[in-house]
């Protein structure tokens, strides 16, 4: 399968952004930044935004490291994950966006460096409300005012002075906020060449359904005329227009897609993992690949939802509804008769996680962008 998507305003793009931790380079805990453009722009940021897609058997949290290593040249020492989601603006097309903030621990091992930018350490707790000062890194008597190229970046600032004060440095462990499972998709593409780009960001929703106390939970599907095997519902994240705009965030993505494709309302209790579907990007104007926020839902009206899968999805697109068993959505997973390759991932990653390890919604933060 070879799958290609044009850039679209109305809709949102998914990014990368790396918080290097550290305490070795100069004694305290700080972290690392760049300047814009590869170093045209003397403004500060996290190093990442666009990435390569992961080359098969790889996930985000591998190309973000390389992406920090390439654009800083420190080598990641230990990777702390995908600890958070916010949202952001494009400052050159306010196109919305999505940064999956990754962390991990550097201790000014080098790496190798692909780009002209000046890299920056900034103590920990530097950064908030436009505030203080960063160090040109080996030649720290070098000051610049902490000037963000964009205003997310102080709250991600903000995300990494809470990371850091609660990162035990002896085991390379990070107790706040748990690190969000990444799943890796088979690549959807028939190029080897992996270009720097965004991904389009997607919700799924993975809906558990228990129709009568002696019957197990179902999970529920539907199935679209042109497809052979049925899916998860879901939908792209829209870019917001306007005060009525709803479906433009990972969470109410998942709520508006459930209520259009399912036909009742539901309501999203955890996030099961991102996933990562490398594509073809034959141009800049295209996604280089498909990022999906699955999310566990359940119907929120049992009489509405028992009363709705009787019949036919609301959507013309949609021909049925199917409902398996635990047991029988495993042997679907096998056979690998889902619609979309992540999915295989996705439902793979629910059978296998003990509920307590669910990961809060609250890691999907609220960046006060609009």
């Amino acid at each position: 399968m070879v799958l290609e998507i044009l850039k679209k305003q109305d809709y949102a793009e998914s990014s990368i952004t790396f918080i290097g931790l550290t305490k070795e380079m100069y004694g305290r805990h700080q972290y690392i930044l760049v300047d814009s453009d590869d170093g045209k722009n003397p403004k500060l940021k996290f190093p990442g935004l666009r990435f390569r897609a992961p080359t098969k058997g790889k996930t985000l949290e591998d190309v973000a490291a390389e992406r920090f290593e390439e654009q800083t040249g420190l080598k990641v020492t230990k990777n702390l994950g995908l600890r958070a989601v916010i949202q952001a603006r494009s400052r050159h097309d306010r196109k919305w966006i999505f940064r999956n903030i990754f962390a991990g621990i550097v201790d000014g091992t080098p790496a190798d460096k692909k780009d002209e930018r000046n890299v920056y350490v900034a103590d920990a707790g530097h950064g908030l409300n436009n505030g203080r000062i960063a160090y040109l890194y080996n030649r720290t008597e070098r000051k610049v005012p902490l000037d963000w190229v964009t205003p997310e970046n102080q709250v991600i600032a903000d995300l990494a002075t809470n990371l850091t004060s609660r990162l035990d440095w002896e085991n390379g462990e990070a107790g706040w906020m748990k690190r969000i499972p990444l799943i890796g998709v088979e690549p959807q593409t028939d190029s080897d060449e992996r270009k720097l780009g965004c991904g389009l960001a997607v919700s799924s929703i993975f809906l558990v359904y228990r129709p009568d106390p002696a019957e197990e939970e179902r999970i529920v599907m539907v199935k679209r005329w042109e497809d052979k095997y049925p899916g998860y519902a879901g939908g792209k994240i829209e870019t917001p227009k306007d005060i009525e705009s709803s479906n433009i965030d990972p969470v109410s993505c998942c709520a508006e897609e459930g209520e259009q494709e399912l036909g009742f309302r539901v309501i999203t209790q955890s996030l099961i993992g991102v996933a990562c579907t490398p594509i073809n990007m034959p141009s800049e104007d295209h996604h280089n690949s498909i990022i999906t926020y699955a999310f566990l839902a359940r119907p929120v009206n049992p009489l509405k939802a028992e009363h709705v899968l009787k019949g036919k999805p609301p959507e013309e697109k949609m021909e049925r509804y199917f409902q398996e068993n635990y047991m029988e959505h495993r042997d679907r997973i096998s056979r690998k008769e889902l619609r979309m390759p992540d999915m295989l991932g996705i439902g793979d990653a629910f059978l296998r996680t003990d509920p307590l390890d669910r990961i809060s919604l609250t890691q999907i933060y609220d960046s006060g962008v609009k």
